[in-house]
C-alpha cells in the first residue's frame, strides 16, 4: 500500500548557547492513508519536534532542519516547498491538534470565527458558508447548542469543550493527515475517553491519516494501529499494536509496558526505570539508552546500535537482535 507521509532520516537540531541539540537525530517511519499510528517516548524525547518538522513550524533561529533530512507527503518533499505552498498545505490537507487548547486558540475570537478563517482561505468559502460549515463541524464534534457556542469566546468553554473546537477546526477541510499532539493530557480521565472515542468515530467519517503523539500507552491501545517508540531524538522500535504490547523488543519499549499501573491492583508495585534521560548537550557515545539498561553489554557503550529490520513493519535498535555483533538476547 502507498505511504501518505514518509520521513527519511529526519534531523532537527537547535544551536544554543550551549552548544548544538539534536532534538531530532535520524528518524525514519512512515504513515499509510486512513491509518492511525502512535508515536510515544517520555517527555523531551522528539516526539512534539516531529510533528513541528513536519508542519516546518520549527522556530529558525535557533532550530534547524538539517540537509539530508525529507519528509514526504503525498509524493512531494515538503522541505523543498516555498513557505506560501507549504501554507497551502497546513490546516488544510495537514491540521494539528495541540496539547493545550486555551494557547492554541485566539481569546479574542468567536469560535465561530476561528473555524471559518481555514474554510475561507482554504476552501475560499462566502463568510455565511464558512460560518455554516462552522456550526456544522460543531455539531459533528457532539458540541450541544452548536449555534450558540459558534458564537462563545473560548474561555467562556470547558477544557473538554475547547478540545472538542480545536478537532472541529482541524478537521473543517477534511485534511488527508490529522496531528493530534497529546489531545488528551490537559483533561479530566472522563473527558479523555470521550475525545479519544470522539477521534475514533470521527477518523471513520472522514478517512484521514492520524499521527498520534502521546505518553499515555493506554491511548495508544485503544486508538492506533501502529506504534514508533522515540526515545532521545531516535526510533527504538517499530512494529503493530498488538506485536509491541505482547512481544516488546527494546528494552525500553519494555520499560515503558512494565510502567503501566493495573487497575485491578494484581502488579503490585510498579516496576521504574532507572536513571534518567540523557542531557541532549552529552548524549552517551554508544547506545543512548545504556545508560539506563540492564540488558547493556559492553558494545552498547562504544557504538551506535543501527536500526534492524525484523519485518516490513517491525524494527528495532538495539544489538541484542544484531547478528552481525553476535550477541544474544538473554
Amino acid at each position: 500500500m502507498e505511504k501518505l507521509l514518509e520521513i527519511k532520516n529526519l534531523r532537527t537540531y537547535f544551536y544554543t548557547e550551549d552548544g548544538v541539540i539534536p532534538a531530532v537525530d535520524g528518524v525514519d517511519f512512515y504513515i499509510k492513508p486512513g491509518e492511525t499510528l502512535g508515536v510515544v517516548g517520555e517527555s523531551g524525547c522528539g516526539k512534539s519536534i516531529t510533528s513541528m518538522s513536519i508542519m516546518r513550524l520549527i522556530p529558525n533561529p535557533p532550530g534547524k532542519i538539517m540537509e539530508g533530512s525529507e519528509i514526504w507527503f503525498d509524493g512531494v518533499n515538503l522541505l523543498n516547498l516555498p513557505e506560501k505552498e507549504m501554507r497551502s498545505i497546513r490546516g488544510n490537507k495537514i491540521s494539528m491538534i495541540f496539547q493545550e487548547p486555551m494557547t492554541s486558540l485566539n481569546p479574542v475570537y468567536k469560535v465561530g470565527d476561528q473555524i471559518s478563517e481555514a474554510l475561507i482561505l482554504h476552501q475560499k468559502m462566502s463568510k455565511k458558508d464558512a460560518w455554516e460549515k462552522a456550526i456544522e463541524m460543531l455539531k459533528l464534534v457532539n458540541i450541544p447548542s452548536p449555534e450558540k457556542v459558534v458564537n462563545e469566546f473560548p474561555h467562556t468553554l470547558s477544557g473538554g469543550m475547547r478540545q472538542r473546537v480545536m478537532i472541529a477546526m482541524a478537521l473543517a477541510c477534511n485534511p488527508k493527515l490529522l496531528i493530534a499532539d497529546e489531545p488528551t493530557t490537559a483533561l479530566d480521565v472522563t473527558v479523555q475517553a470521550q475525545i479519544l472515542d470522539l477521534m475514533n468515530e470521527l477518523k471513520k467519517k472522514v478517512n484521514a491519516a492520524v499521527m498520534m503523539i502521546t505518553h499515555n500507552l493506554g491511548v495508544v491501545a485503544e486508538t492506533c494501529n501502529r506504534v514508533v517508540v522515540m526515545y532521545a531524538g531516535q526510533v527504538v522500535e517499530e512494529g503493530g499494536v498488538e506485536e509491541i504490547f505482547e512481544n516488546p523488543l527494546h528494552p525500553y519499549t519494555k520499560g515503558l509496558l512494565n510502567s503501566i499501573p493495573d487497575v485491578n491492583g494484581k502488579k503490585g508495585k510498579l516496576d521504574a526505570i532507572p536513571g534518567v534521560v540523557p542531557n541532549p548537550l552529552n548524549m552517551p557515545k554508544g547506545c543512548r539508552f545504556a545508560p539506563r539498561c540492564d540488558k547493556a553489554k559492553d558494545i552498547c557503550y562504544k557504538e551506535k546500535p543501527e536500526i534492524i529490520r525484523l519485518g516490513e513493519e517491525r524494527c528495532v535498535r538495539c544489538f541484542l537482535y544484531d547478528e552481525k555483533v553476535g550477541v544474544s538476547n538473554g
